[in-house]
């Protein structure tokens, strides 16, 4: 095996069917970088998508990337590929976690595992270093990720970094998680595609190194980045509040970076910490800057909080800890470690509303945490709030209304009680009832489609501009997740690619980083160049820096994921230094890839690394369309955008200023720039052979024709 640097050198290879444990040398899938890519590779070659996704062949890839234990900062992700089965096309979707666990798979000496066939038990993998077996899970199965990660380490010991599915993915709920016992979390239906194969978790171990050809260059690289890029969390580059060293702070609006004087840890085991001032260029005080639990619960969460921690190589500390002792009056779990999500929704199932429980206003926060523990310990996946907002639709409606979808039995056997005195068991039940799939509610954990279907809702139900309750960019059960709202043609264009929400922040870091426009639009457009950057409501037609950015999103995001850095913080665009004009370093990230490898990079180069992972994943999804859907048009089945994001807001019209509202005939162009960029067909948006040949997938090429995906695509464009 070639010695290299940055990639381990190894797969592991495990037959859950057979028991067999194989090693496989990986430099054949460098050029794809790990993670995501090699993923993509791997499924495309062992994996057709005409299986089903439920297939004893189906494989589910855990990968990590070069710069993964590396000492690179904001590189402790682990990426993991699988095939959907909530959304339209059953199509090929990754999930993205963060934590220690993908830096221990690197230190372990593994760049990644494939995992093939269905055990007749359960099971867990067993990792340490070359050490590798499968182990009985039996005495775990049926309990929650925190038990369940608790019993992995007091098995192996506390050296070991563990993973667990809960009930939700046992019982093939489809929208299940992977959990550490921290909260990192890996969503899209995980948990069912390794409850399928009865794979409870992962247990690892690894004392080993990730060999690096320039120790000091990554250092050096390190300490510049530190000490001039790196802003809060999302890489917001302003303060949220004034600080003295600040020309700039976020005060019109909420932003990431939020520790500020006199914002407290009040339950920090030494006593109160005061988070303080944060100057951009003091790298001791970076991990104060994001208080998480402020920007999302105000001032209650000082009253709660105990620390931040955060991902292994990660100085942000984005996860906020709490200990919410009111919940023990419920005999419910007062820890809670969580950031993003989950922390936002719980409140939404009360639509009486909350009450304060020990401090003013702390409502909000003690129920909105209590659901968060919930749906990690069920190992429950809430889709961006698509989960959420569908049970709303439901649970909003009179009696007479709802039982025309679920029984009366049902509805009645809810803890109404509960609901309407604010009782965080209220929201508890309502998730443990989705996680094992009970009742004809439990349908809304299955994904929109499902409850589409099962409900007998027509697809116009996807087109309501009646507030909230709908999200959906297209037609494909997945919802909006840095869209149009926030990133105007370009956030509509790159939410087109994938087959689950984009997990795209490119662009949401910067229009949320709280900077005065102007210099976030002079930063942009020197980058990305002129027109390509629009005001919050104030949009203006597609032009083509727009579609060139919209294609750099995405290829840069394709990277992270492979690589695997943290895409909610890379790539450094802003800077929170007045002395740098708040321009960031976009070259950065290719720095440390040759740092870290030895090979050279450039930007333009993981661009062209980024977008052979592009064309991979639009190759793949126009197979799974054409054996799914029978069509492998994609521009029809896949690309087709509700009619809600070009009709809300009737009385504006689109480009009017204070309206986010698309055009329809601006996005039809919009694609046909955003497909002349990568090369796909403009009728059907599926790449070109030349396209595929271009980037050494001529056997994809050769592929499609033998489908008949080309043929089928020009008969119907004629």
């Amino acid at each position: 095996m070639a010695e290299s640097y940055g990639w381990a050198g190894k797969i592991l290879r495990v037959d859950l069917t057979t028991g067999e444990i194989t090693t496989q040398d990986d430099a054949k899938y460098h050029k794809y970088i790990g993670g995501m890519g090699m993923a993509y590779r791997i499924m495309y070659e062992e994996a057709p998508m005409d299986l089903d996704p439920y297939d004893e062949k189906a494989q589910v890839i855990f990968g990590v990337g070069p710069l993964t234990g590396a000492g690179v900062p904001c590189s402790g992700r682990m990426n993991v590929t699988f095939r959907s089965t909530w959304s339209k096309g059953s199509s090929i979707i990754d999930a993205h976690m963060g934590g220690h666990i993908g830096p221990m798979l690197k230190y372990a000496g593994w760049d990644g595992i494939v995992i093939t066939g269905i055990s007749a038990k359960p099971v867990y993998l067993r990792i340490e270093d070359d050490q590798v077996s499968l182990e009985d899970a039996s005495d775990i199965w049926g309990k929650g990720t925190f038990a369940a990660n608790k019993w992995m380490v007091e098995q192996n010991g506390r050296e070991f970094e563990t993973a667990s599915i809960g009930p939700a993915g046992e019982n093939l709920v489809d929208y299940s998680t992977l959990n550490t016992s921290f909260g990192n979390s890996g969503g899209a239906g995980l948990g069912a595609a390794m409850g399928n194969k009865k794979l409870k978790g992962l247990a690892i171990r690894g004392t080993g190194s990730v060999k690096v050809a320039d120790p000091k260059k990554v250092l050096e690289l390190s300490n510049y980045m530190m000490g001039n890029l790196i802003g809060g969390n999302n890489n917001h580059n302003v303060p949220a509040q004034p600080q003295s060293w600040a020309e700039y702070s976020a005060t019109s609006g909420k932003n990431r970076w939020s520790g500020a004087p006199g914002r407290m840890w009040k339950k920090a085991p030494g006593g109160p910490v005061d988070t303080g001032e944060q100057p951009y260029n003091d790298i001791n005080k970076i991990a104060l800057r994001c208080f998480k639990g402020y920007f999302d619960f105000g001032a209650p969460a000082a009253e709660y909080t105990v620390k931040n921690g955060g991902c292994s190589s990660c100085p942000i500390r984005c996860y906020t800890e709490y200990d919410v002792d009111p919940l023990a009056d419920y005999d419910l779990p007062t820890h809670n470690s969580n950031t993003c999500m989950p922390v936002l929704y719980g409140t939404r199932v009360y639509p009486d509303g909350v009450h304060d429980f020990k401090y003013e206003g702390d409502g909000t926060m003690v129920i909105n945490l209590a659901w968060a523990h919930a749906v990690d310990d069920m190992g429950l996946w809430d889709n961006y709030g698509n989960l959420n907002r569908d049970l709303l639709w439901i649970l909003r409606m009179p009696r007479e209304e709802a039982t025309k979808y679920i029984s009366e039995e049902e509805y009645d056997s809810l803890p109404w009680a509960w609901e309407k005195a604010g009782d965080p068991r209220w929201e508890v039940e309502l998730i443990r009832r989705m996680a094992y799939g009970e009742g004809d509610l439990s349908v809304i954990a299955k994904g929109t489609l499902a409850m589409m279907e099962k409900f007998g809702l027509p697809k116009s139900w996807l087109d309501r501009t009646d507030g909230a309750t709908n999200s959906n960019l297209m037609y494909n059960g997945f919802p909006n997740h840095h869209g149009p709202a926030e990133a105007w043609q370009v956030g509509m264009l790159y939410n087109l690619v994938y087959n689950r929400d984009c997990m795209i922040h490119e662009i949401v870091c910067e229009t949320g980083s709280g900077a005065p426009y102007e210099v976030t639009k002079k930063v942009m457009e020197d980058f990305f160049g002129e027109g390509c950057y629009d005001k919050a409501k104030a949009y203006t037609p597609i032009n083509e820096n727009k579609t060139k950015l919209a294609a750099y999103c995405v290829n840069d995001k394709n990277f992270h994921d492979s690589a695997t850095l943290c895409n909610w913080m890379w790539p450094m665009t802003q800077s929170p230094s007045k002395e740098r004009a708040y321009h960031g370093d976009l070259d950065l990230q290719a720095d440390f890839m040759t740092a870290v490898t030895g090979e050279t990079y450039t930007q333009a180069g993981l661009q062209e690394a980024g977008e052979r992972i592009t064309q991979m994943l639009r190759a793949m999804t126009a197979i799974s369309f054409q054996k799914n859907c029978g069509s492998a048009n994609l521009r029809q089945e896949h690309d087709a955008i509700c009619d809600w994001v070009f009709d809300k807001e009737p009385d504006f019209k689109a480009f009017e200023e204070g309206t986010t509202k698309l055009d329809r005939a601006d996005m039809e162009k919009a694609k046909d720039l955003f497909y002349d960029i990568f090369g796909w067909d403009k009728t059907t948006g599926v790449p070109t052979r030349e396209t595929l040949e271009k980037f050494d997938l001529g056997d994809m090429a050769d592929d499609l024709e033998a489908r008949g995906i080309y043929a089928q695509n020009t008969a119907a464009a004629e």
